[in-house]
């Protein structure tokens, strides 16, 4: 009988030789190929979060166009942000639970309480481009569930408006929430189709284009690539890629692609703290696992 591979791996036979070829290392031309797919991977990813980054700064530095102007629709390549007259229909609030990691479901609030059409319209000031890593509302708290594992909930804050060929429901924050009401004017900023600003009485909200949110997916797999192409160039052993302390491995990419985005679009000093508390926790995790293992 020979002898267990070294490390903690009890749990898998080691008589005979059916298990060799997990233990071993890849042929050397194998490895490479997995080295040079790697390389390809990151040079794929480079070019997505450059192409991102161009986007997201069109979209920042891009001047308004004219209330009611066909342009910037998205199909007449003109750069321009498009300011649309809508009115606001309803809102609605509620709760995102999860337990155990596991997504709960959603309480919804109350309609829109009082009609009538306010006189609050909108000022004719800009509206400022969102500059973190997502465009969602800020949320009005974390609050921690009793038993059965526990849970955390997030509360929403939505309001559904109207403007020409569309009817949305909008995340914005607490403050704007508590005032508007429906009948409300509100001015909807679109970019090449998609919505990136809504203004209700005064106050806006923004909201960051898809191409931002895209650049933080392909950071983190990026992150991904690199490692699996390290693991060729060094290992080259099915037994350490399929590893469970690998699976750190997906959390630290997540926190190297938001820590990404944040350094190239900017963000709030509360997300920075997170973003870092997130990677450090999950390197952390990684290397304690891998010592364990």
């Amino acid at each position: 009988m020979r002898a267990p591979a070294e490390g903690n791996h009890g749990w898998v036979k080691t008589t005979g030789y059916g298990r060799d070829w997990y233990y071993r290392r890849l042929p050397v031309w194998l490895r490479g190929l997995v080295v040079l797919t790697a390389g390809w991977g990151l040079l794929l990813c480079g070019q997505q979060v450059a192409e991102g980054y161009g986007a997201t700064m069109e979209y920042r530095d891009a001047p308004v166009c004219e209330a009611g102007s066909p342009r910037g629709n998205g199909n007449d390549g003109e750069a321009c942000v498009r300011r649309e007259a809508g009115t606001v229909l309803d809102r609605r609030t509620g709760e995102r639970c999860t337990t155990n990691s596991t997504s709960g479901g959603i309480t919804s609030g109350g309609g829109m309480a009082g009609g009538g059409m306010a006189g609050g319209g909108i000022t004719s000031g800009g509206m400022a481009a969102g500059s973190g890593i997502t465009g969602g509302a800020v949320t009005g708290g974390v609050t921690a569930g009793g038993g059965g594992g526990g849970s955390t909930c997030t509360t929403y804050y939505k309001v559904e408006v109207v403007w020409p060929d569309r009817t949305a429901w909008l995340e914005v924050h607490s403050e704007m929430y508590d005032e508007v009401r429906a009948g409300d004017r509100a001015e909807v900023r679109l970019w090449r189709g998609e919505v990136v600003g809504l203004g209700v009485r005064g106050r806006t909200h923004s909201y960051a284009p898809s191409s931002q949110g895209e650049v933080l997916g392909w950071l983190a797999l990026g992150c991904l690539i690199l490692a699996a192409g390290a693991w060729g160039a060094v290992s080259g052993r099915l037994s350490g890629l399929l590893a469970f302390p690998n699976l750190g491995w997906l959390f630290v990419a997540v926190g190297v692609g938001w820590l990404g985005a944040t350094a190239l679009f900017g963000g709030h000093p509360v997300v920075w703290g997170f973003a870092l508390v997130w990677t450090g926790f999950a390197v952390f995790w990684t290397v304690g696992a891998w010592r364990d293992w």
